[in-house]
Order: C-alpha cells, then sequence, then structure tokens
C-alpha cells in the first residue's frame, strides 16, 4: 500500500513544481514511497485521493481495492453516494457593492435563517443558501453519503459549509473536492469519490463540467438570488423581490426524484443482486417516459394497492408521473383495459391517450417511447 501524507514535508524548495500528474495510467508498481503523484523510485505515476483536507497518494490497485470495500459496506447500509455542486447548487453568493452597501434590504425576517454576510476574510460577499437546503440534506443523508464537488477554493467551500452544515453532519473534510483537487480547473472527476461509479449520483447545474460522467448527472435548474455579474440579461430572483418556493423549489424537486432512484436501485423485486445494480441503467430507463403523466382505470381491484403492482413499478422506473387527479396533474395517458364510450368522449376531449397496459410493457422492453397507435383503447361496446 502506498499512502504518503503532503503534510510535514519542505515545501519551499517546490514552489515551482508541477504536482499534477501528466496522466494516469494503468501501469503500477510495487515501490513504497510516492510522493508529489510519482514513485520516488521509478517515477511511475500514481492517482491523487483527499484525505481530511490533505493529498494522498495511491496507486491504482490500492485505490479500487478501497473503492470496492467501501462500496459493500455502504450497499450493505442500503446507502449510495451523492456528488453536490455548490455554487448556484446549493447557494449563490455575490460581492456586489449594491448589495453589500445596504444589506437590512435584504435581511427581512423571513431571510434572516438563509441570507449571511461571512466574517473576514470574507467581509466583501453576501451569500443566500438555496430555500429547503437544510430538509434536502437531513433527508438525502439517510440514503446517501455526501461529497461536494466545486470549482470554487477549498477555504471557500469549508465557509459555505459553516452555513450549510453548522453542526459538520453531512460534509466531513475528507468529502470535500474542491479546485486545489481538479487535475482541470473546469473538469470535475469522480476519480476523488472512492466509491463504485454504478452506485453515484451528482447533481450540478453546469453540465459540461463532467464530461466523463454525464450518464451519472442530474442537471439541476441554477439558482440565481443576486444579480449577474457577467449576463445583464438574466433577471434575478431578489430583483424581483421573490425566492424559489420551500415546498415547489429544485431542491425539493429533485429531493423526490432521489428518493425514487433510491427505492428503485434498492428494490428486492427487481433481478440481479445489488452487484448487478447500476444507478446510470436507472437514470435512463428514467428518461423513457419523461414528461408523461399515466392514470390507471379498470386495472387494480378495489382492494389493492396500485404502487406495488408490476404495472406502477414499470411507469415509476421509465419516468413517468402517476396521478389520479388530472386537475392537480394533467394527464397524457390513461392505462386501461378497456374504456365506456363516456370515458372515451371524455379522454378525446381533454386530449388524453387511452392505452392497452401491452403498451407500457413494450416501452419496458423496448428502453424507449414506442408508438401508441398499435395498443390504442377503442370504445367499448
Amino acid at each position: 500500500m502506498k499512502i504518503i501524507s503532503e503534510r510535514g514535508f519542505p515545501q519551499d524548495d517546490y514552489d515551482d513544481f508541477d504536482d499534477t500528474p501528466e496522466e494516469n495510467t494503468e501501469k503500477t508498481c510495487l515501490h513504497p514511497c510516492v510522493f508529489r503523484g510519482k514513485c520516488v523510485s521509478c517515477e511511475t505515476v500514481a492517482l491523487k485521493y483527499v484525505h481530511q483536507g490533505m493529498w494522498l497518494w495511491l496507486d491504482k490497485d490500492e485505490m479500487d481495492r478501497i473503492r470496492k470495500v467501501d462500496s459493500e459496506k455502504l450497499l450493505e447500509d442500503k446507502k449510495m453516494v451523492l456528488v453536490l455542486d455548490l455554487d448556484q447548487t446549493l447557494i449563490h453568493s455575490t460581492k456586489q457593492e449594491k448589495y453589500l452597501r445596504t444589506p437590512q434590504e435584504f435581511l427581512q425576517h423571513e431571510l434572516r435563517d438563509s441570507l449571511f454576510r461571512p466574517g473576514r476574510p470574507w467581509e466583501k460577499m453576501m451569500l443566500k443558501l438555496r430555500p429547503s437546503v437544510h430538509t434536502f440534506l437531513k433527508e438525502a443523508s439517510t440514503m446517501f453519503e455526501i461529497y461536494m464537488c466545486t470549482t470554487s477554493t477549498r477555504s471557500y467551500a469549508l465557509k459555505a459549509t459553516e452555513y450549510l452544515d453548522p453542526e459538520n453532519v453531512y460534509f466531513m473534510s475528507s468529502r470535500i473536492i474542491a479546485r486545489e483537487d481538479l487535475l482541470e480547473i473546469d473538469e470535475k472527476s469522480l476519480d476523488l469519490v472512492l466509491k463504485e461509479e454504478r452506485m453515484v449520483l451528482i447533481l450540478d447545474d453546469t453540465v459540461s463540467v463532467w464530461s466523463n460522467h454525464e450518464s451519472n448527472l442530474i442537471p439541476v435548474k441554477k439558482y440565481r438570488y443576486f444579480d449577474s455579474d457577467h449576463d445583464l440579461s438574466v433577471v434575478s430572483l431578489s430583483a424581483l423581490g421573490t425566492d424559489e418556493g420551500e415546498t415547489t423549489g429544485a431542491l425539493t424537486t429533485v429531493l423526490q426524484q432521489l428518493k425514487l432512484i433510491h427505492r428503485l436501485f434498492f428494490n428486492p423485486k427487481f433481478e440481479g443482486g445489488l452487484q448487478d445494480r447500476d444507478v446510470r441503467d436507472i437514470l435512463n430507463r428514467l428518461r423513457v417516459l419523461q414528461g408523461c403523466t399515466l392514470s390507471f382505470k379498470h386495472i387494480f381491484p378495489s382492494d389493492f394497492r396500485p404502487e406495488n403492482s408490476r404495472l406502477w413499478l414499470m411507469a415509476e422506473e421509465l419516468g413517468a408521473k402517476i396521478s389520479m387527479d388530472n386537475l392537480i396533474n394533467p394527464i397524457t395517458h390513461v392505462v386501461t383495459w378497456f374504456a365506456t364510450a363516456e370515458e372515451f368522449e371524455e379522454a378525446e376531449m381533454e386530449e388524453i391517450i387511452l392505452v392497452h397496459p401491452k403498451w407500457l410493457r413494450a416501452c419496458y422492453k423496448a428502453l424507449e417511447r414506442v408508438s401508441e397507435k398499435e395498443y390504442l383503447i377503442k370504445t367499448k361496446d
């Protein structure tokens, strides 16, 4: 095992030393000492890992071993991994003078627990927490081990966590990946998350920084509370005198999606054991019927809980919303064995598609939204 901490080593002679490995390599060696990413004996490149706020260097075999063991332990506890972006995902901050000069205008009663003016050396910054972020972190932490990955500096990230996680429950320092830890300032990676990628979800408002891990990514709407320094066409929430809703905001919405993904990942009814589950497959399936809202009629007995049925689970797994009330959630499809003349007329008037359950099974098998044409329900004579 190769682990050498950078802490305690003299730094003065290495100010101009480039400690970024030129590339990751499958080749490893058996020498015991690694310093600044290379074996002292043969200069084989090792891999970097963030641990308790400092860098450790591990060879690939050791990284793989730790990743496998830690993943198995986490799965035994029915937990996955959630990697969170910081700026415009969990918080928004500004250094604009107009906000700093008149903080009393923004420190209204309802914002006192979410709008902050940090002390030195951050006194020229104002920080706003995204609505419901504390609830989000609390509930997400029951299902996921949480990491933060940000292109901001570590000192900035640690300051933000003082407000996001004042009791130091969710963001341990060993699970904060900051600018200093990234090989490329505009490219994030799961290499520093020592868990198997098949169990890792990412939440970020910027898709482009995850070019190598888009299949793990759930994009989240940018949180823009303050005016932009660069894009004057964007009207901020503060300029509108409003904010995201606690129960309708982006974090509340995505939390429901995370609960669904977690339930699907650990669902014992699905084929194969946990070793065969892959969150990337789940995300792919969730896109199949995205935008569709289904209702079930004439399918289940009155004393049966439909959410336990295979059809219901298939609809959820394909990303469809399920609603029994067309007023609350406009229904796009009614899955049914038959339809009365009255039901057919109502569906036609409201532009609802009546389909046979076989359509849902066909979508599930094809892993795409198949045409409803062959599965349309006709009026019952």
